[in-house]
């Protein structure tokens, strides 16, 4: 299947995403295929990721960036729905205003509370997406479901994905595809084994209030075989608490060392 990813999560790409997803369209790709990534204003492009430079990935070993690897075209702004279907629900959503305000305000303009009301909202909701031909600025275009039907958007989406068909990625473009899928294994893996090692921490402090203040006999050796780690791996990862946690004691009812927090002097 084509997968399409996005830049960021505007208002642009999240309603896009909703009703492509309502659709239920899917489309057929060859492995190691390139993926289609869509930015705020419906530019498409097709692009693999790639792993970002090192002293950024110093906090988030698997952040990533995109390379791009060819234009593929953008989407038009959704079109307005039939008014018939926006009025009802927009006056649903903000009411005609009562009271002295609303009918001095009205009398001020020369119009009726509700004709003046529904110009505010027309003027708020739909306004033009094009100027002449070309897209306005995304800003400048109010993207409610209510008013924009984005349904048909993502039919066109559909389409595109229908009759276009991705680029296979080269031997370079699948190292880059690669290394990132590597390093999101291994910090996945290093989050678990750090849950895992608070796991066994929590159960050293329950078996400890239980037992006159120590673990059960033979507890460590039910942490290495329920963890699939070796003894000394489950010796290091008790001892890895932290002053924060609490304590931690071994099976004899000695605590084990942990971190404290160190304060530097410094000389006068």
């Amino acid at each position: 299947m084509t997968e399409i990813a996005y830049t960021r999560n505007y208002v642009t790409q999240d309603q896009l995403r909703r009703a492509y997803r309502r659709l239920g369209h899917t489309s057929t790709a060859p492995t190691w295929s390139a993926t289609l990534l869509i930015d705020t204003g419906l530019t498409m492009t097709w692009a693999v990721r790639v792993l970002a430079p090192a002293e950024v990935r110093e906090e988030y070993p698997a952040r990533f960036e995109w390379h791009v690897i060819a234009d593929a075209g953008e989407l038009d702004w959704p079109p307005l729905r039939p008014e018939e279907e926006i009025w009802p629900a927009l006056l649903e959503k903000h009411p005609v205003p009562t009271g002295d305000q609303a009918q001095r305000q009205a009398k001020m303009f020369g119009r009726t509370v509700e004709e003046l009301h529904r110009e505010q909202l027309r003027q708020r909701y739909l306004s033009d997406a094009h100027i002449g031909r070309s897209k306005r600025n995304p800003t400048d275009v109010n993207f409610d479901p209510l008013v924009r039907d984005w349904d048909a958007t993502a039919r066109e989406l559909a389409a595109f994905l229908d009759t276009h068909r991705p680029p296979k990625l080269t031997a370079d473009q699948r190292v880059m595809a690669q290394g990132v899928h590597l390093a999101e294994l291994e910090m996945a893996v290093n989050t678990t084994r750090a849950s895992l090692g608070r796991l066994m921490r929590n159960a050293a402090r329950e078996s400890a209030q239980q037992r006159d203040g120590k673990p059960r006999h033979g507890f460590k050796s039910e942490m290495s075989r329920w963890g699939g780690v070796t003894r000394p791996t489950v010796d290091a990862w008790l001892n890895d608490g932290g002053c924060c946690e609490g304590a931690v004691v071994d099976e004899d009812g000695t605590p084990l060392p942990g971190h404290t927090h160190t304060i530097d002097l410094e000389e006068d």
